[in-house]
């Protein structure tokens, strides 16, 4: 289900997710939602991330925790949204376009024979010239 988090995590790598992670805190929950919904300005954003800004500058290996702990939310945040979009995606889009086709009478993969002598599915191909790559726009 879950593929496990290597050990060997780079400083420079705790350091970006640090970085990172600030910025789209303050930007997310600091500006956007209170400028979207005309709420107060909220501090508590702008702290997480200083303080996460000032682990991820001074000791990354700090973050340590916090990446796990992120890294294992989004492995099942990835696992539960894979199949939610695979659920919409087949019942929203291929269920109705397969059940028009067989409304319509669509067959697009020659499935059925249409006389009772055919002996096979097989469709016999078209023999081209030789010369048929010669110019082919």
């Amino acid at each position: 289900m879950m593929e496990s988090q290597p050990n060997n995590i780079r400083s420079a790598e705790l350091r970006q997710f640090g970085l990172l992670f600030s910025l789209i805190l303050v930007t997310l929950f600091g500006l956007t939602l209170p400028w979207l919904f005309d709420a107060h300005w909220p501090i508590w954003p702008w702290l997480i991330a200083g303080g996460m800004a000032t682990f991820a500058i001074i000791w990354p290996r700090g973050l340590l925790p916090i990446y796990r702990i992120w890294m294992r939310f989004g492995l099942i945040a990835g696992f539960v949204n894979t199949r939610i979009i695979m659920f919409l995606l087949f019942y929203g889009v291929f269920a109705p376009v397969a059940l028009l086709m067989r409304i319509a009478g669509r067959d697009a993969l020659a499935r059925r024979t249409y006389n009772e002598k055919m002996s096979s599915y097989r469709v016999s191909s078209i023999r081209r010239p030789k010369d048929h790559f010669e110019r082919p726009y």
